[in-house]
């Protein structure tokens, strides 16, 4: 799962964030830190699925700007290719580790590249603002309120946020946060286009489409185990 909290701009009172950032360390108990960027700070406890060593441990930094993402990047390997070709380096084996040259490159455009499901807050040391952004389905949860110096709050589970913020608000799935806004930059319920196939064909391309989301998911430096109800979201 993990967890990551920001608080996004200055004058932080680092106990009351420690205090709400420790509510949720069940998420991530395997190693926990905080960061001040200069201009606010960034938490993050973590659950190793990948990249195990210490490296990849978060907030990840790069030139001054900083990252901290709960989320599975499928295909992610690719992505990291074409970033080595670039001159871009990596310590680790962590998926989450492409975020920030990915920022660095494509800006808020990344949002829309990524497969994947994840909830991230991003720290831009060339301009002093903080960026947040959520999946289009909205798997991975994140929340949001204001402190009372009326500084943006963000955080993984809404009781991270109780006695910071008065009022605490779902974060909108296939939205990023940027300059005061909220800007879709995916909204699965308007398709481009609708399907016309005929039943059996629909359902062959459904099996194969099942079978295609489960493969990308069995990428793990973890151990791998999964679970049927036997409902029909099963």
């Amino acid at each position: 799962m993990c967890s990551i909290m920001g608080y996004c701009g200055s004058g932080a009172d680092l106990d009351e964030f420690k205090k709400g950032f420790e509510k949720t360390v069940s998420r991530g108990p395997d190693a926990s830190r905080i960061i001040d960027t200069g201009k606010g700070l960034l938490g993050f406890h973590r659950l190793s699925i990948m990249g195990l060593t210490p490296s990849g441990m978060q907030p990840f930094e790069l030139s001054g700007s900083y990252a901290v993402c709960n989320g599975e990047l499928y295909g992610f390997e690719a992505q990291r290719r074409l970033l080595i070709e670039k001159g871009y380096k990596f310590a680790s084996d962590s998926d989450c580790e492409i975020i920030l040259p990915m920022y660095k490159e494509y800006g808020v455009g990344m949002f829309s590249m990524l497969d994947a499901e994840f909830a991230c807050i991003i720290y831009d040391g060339d301009t002093g603002e903080y960026i947040a952004a959520r999946d289009p389905i909205g798997i991975r949860p994140l929340y949001y309120g204001c402190d009372r110096r009326g500084v943006m709050v963000f955080a993984s589970e809404p009781k991270n946020l109780v006695g910071i913020a008065d009022k605490i608000m779902p974060f909108p799935p296939g939205h990023y946060y940027k300059n005061g806004e909220f800007i879709p930059y995916l909204e699965i319920d308007k398709p481009a286009e609708v399907c016309h196939d005929e039943l059996e064909k629909a359902c062959a391309n459904i099996r194969e489409k099942l079978i295609a989301g489960v493969k990308k998911r069995l990428v793990s430096d973890s151990k791998l185990g999964f679970l049927l109800s036997g409902g029909l979201d099963s």
